[in-house]
């Protein structure tokens, strides 16, 4: 019934219908872009309304597409945890000048997000996050010395200007009440501290010296213990010749004798074993692989007397006469020609 009292209608301003229908779909295509929003995975959202109180202070519009008028405006945060690294030169207790690299880790907060937008705006990290971590850090590194802060107070330091950074994010300041967080400050890491170049080698030549210390005085504990083991070590070997008695001592010997040769006897490196005559005698280790067979003693006797007469024969070299016979004796008969010669020589001047 209803429709068919709509019906006369509908046919009369079917052209005017039709005509709004068109209109309205190109306008709704025309602003799409402006009307149809965004929001990715981890991010959040904060609505102002043009007509409406300006920027909702409530709690942020999380991921996913929204509809806005094109008249609002949708703003987009990135609400994951994010980490920012920057340089400060401080002033430390002594009056050096020190540069820092301090990296800080932040988030912001889904139910204080639209007054962080409204106070701050979107360049907070620029605007709050920056300047107040450079004043903490100044403040907190004044108290300590180059060589705390250098070696052993580092950690003491970076506690310390992080507990300081989340005290100052929650007191009444100009851009948040007092109580109310706007940035979740989570971590801070005193990357790295670069003193002037001499200070540093005159830190680093003292610490290395407290070291050579400590190594020292480790060498002195080990050399007290050593001491100590050979202490006991020798009340053993004591006790041990007292138990075995005079008697019995050189017995005890050569079995010590004999054992630690056959320990040598199973090692792999080259030798060869020579058995002492004597009952006394112990094993001897010479380098070789193989053991040669013994021969009887004399017939070792008499090989040892021709390898001396041998190298006894090699040693000395053959006599050879001198060749210039100026230099040889005369002989009895050239002596006797030359007394005859003499001999006709006076009996020719007589």
């Amino acid at each position: 019934m209803q429709f068919a009292a709509f019906k006369p209608f509908y046919e009369k301003h079917i052209m005017n219908i039709t005509l709004a229908v068109m209109v309205l779909g190109l306008l709704f295509v025309f602003l799409s872009p402006t009307m149809i929003v965004t929001i990715p995975s981890g991010h959040l959202g904060v609505r102002w309304y043009r007509f409406n109180n300006g920027t909702d202070l409530g709690p942020a519009i999380r991921e996913g597409t929204r509809l806005k008028f094109p008249w609002d405006e949708l703003y987009d945060y990135d609400a994951r945890a994010q980490i920012v690294d920057q340089d400060y030169d401080v002033i430390t207790k002594d009056g050096l000048l020190v540069a820092t690299k301090i990296s800080f880790l932040y988030r912001v907060k889904p139910d204080t997000l639209g007054l962080l937008h409204k106070e701050v705006g979107p360049d907070f990290v620029k605007e709050v996050l920056k300047p107040e971590l450079g004043a903490v850090a100044r403040s907190v590194i004044s108290h300590y010395t180059a060589e705390e802060l250098y070696s052993t107070h580092r950690e003491e330091a970076q506690d310390k200007i992080l507990q300081s950074m989340i005290g100052e994010l929650y007191e009444d300041n100009a851009y948040s009440p007092n109580g109310v967080v706007l940035i979740a400050f989570d971590r801070l890491m005193l990357k790295s501290i670069k003193l002037p170049e001499r200070i540093a080698s005159a830190i680093e030549a003292k610490v290395e010296q407290f070291q050579r210390q400590l190594e020292y005085d480790f060498r002195l504990q080990i050399e007290t213990k050593e001491k100590q083991r050979k202490s006991i070590e020798g009340e053993g070997v004591r006790a041990l010749f007292d138990n075995i008695g005079g008697k019995d001592l050189a017995s005890y010997l050569r079995l010590s004798g004999i054992n630690a040769t056959l320990e040598l006897a199973r090692s792999n490196n080259a030798k060869i074993i020579v058995t002492g005559s004597s009952l006394n005698a112990l094993p001897l280790l010479i380098g070789s692989d193989t053991v040669t067979p013994t021969t009887p003693p004399t017939q070792a006797g008499e090989a040892a007397k021709t390898d001396i007469n041998n190298e006894i024969g090699k040693s000395l070299q053959p006599f050879k006469a001198p060749t210039d016979q100026s230099q040889t004796t005369p002989s009895r008969a050239e002596k006797s020609a030359s007394n005859t010669d003499k001999t006709k020589t006076d009996g020719t001047k007589k």
